[in-house]
């Protein structure tokens, strides 16, 4: 963070250095007239300049774990912004969760009878000039997630790269807000009911139903492409459905509100 200290500083000096200039009369044209277009030199000139001067920076990796403890479910809210998010259910035993996350994460942790809501969040500080510019990643979260509970899973996540395996979990709800992003998510496999909700922006998103599992999708969208598999999931004039969708063991039915980008729902 200091070196957003040092930026800010820089701009402070060149703002008052051109006022003093002006109040003293040695400048005779009005500072505001050029002080933006000096603040996006200096601003570019920054960007380019740090990684040389600073040698090649990473951000600090912070490492979590939040036990069951009497949880007999759970909510799970993920905030994340620019960067890579993986999830998987790799979690130990006793483990609600436990991942790494590059960048830092902020967590909360509620209690509600047997229901654990948990909300991990990205620093509110960090900002774009805090992400390496010397080909790191940026912000990374690796997350674990526990397959001994039921999930409710909901993902806000900004410009980057989102890998989700929830194949091995046993997952009510899964909801995908997302932007300028690359998503794909592989659907649980043995929830014998789970509700899938994507609200993209610019984004590409896939969804992998694992065999087996029956689908319902509704598609609410823009501009969007969009790839469904028409022999597992042919339309009915209003939905794409499985065949015998309303008496399979295992289902997901899923909404997608999508305005441009493209969506594929495919086997996986």
């Amino acid at each position: 963070m200091h070196r957003n200290r040092l930026f800010g500083g820089l701009i402070l000096i060149l703002l008052g250095t051109l006022f003093l200039l002006q109040t003293l009369g040695v400048l005779a044209w009005s500072v505001w007239t050029y002080f933006w277009p000096l603040v996006l030199i200096l601003l570019g000139a920054w960007i380019l300049l740090r990684p040389r001067l600073a040698g090649k920076q990473s951000l600090e990796v912070e490492n979590l774990a939040i036990p069951l403890q009497t949880a007999g479910e759970s909510s799970i809210e993920f905030n994340h912004g620019a960067g890579r998010l993986l999830v998987s259910g790799d979690a130990a035993p006793g483990q609600l969760l436990e991942g790494s996350f590059v960048g830092g994460v902020r967590h909360s942790v509620q209690q509600e009878g047997t229901l654990a809501r948990v909300t991990l969040s990205a620093d509110p500080v960090l900002t774009p000039l805090d992400i390496p510019w010397s080909g790191e990643e940026g912000l990374r979260w690796d997350v674990k997630l526990s397959r001994e509970v039921p999930l409710d899973l909901t993902f806000h996540t900004g410009a980057g790269e989102n890998r989700i395996n929830l194949r091995d979990l046993s997952v009510k709800r899964v909801v995908l807000e997302t932007g300028a992003s690359s998503s794909e998510i592989t659907l649980p496999a043995q929830s014998p009911f789970c509700r899938v909700v994507v609200r993209a922006g610019a984004a590409s998103v896939v969804l992998r139903v694992p065999d087996g599992v029956a689908g319902r999708i509704e598609m609410e969208s823009g501009l969007v492409g969009s790839k469904i598999d028409p022999q597992r999931f042919p339309f009915n004039g209003t939905t794409y459905e499985t065949p015998g969708y309303d008496l399979a063991e295992r289902r997901v039915e899923i909404k997608v509100e999508a305005g441009l980008g493209s969506i594929e729902i495919t086997s996986g």
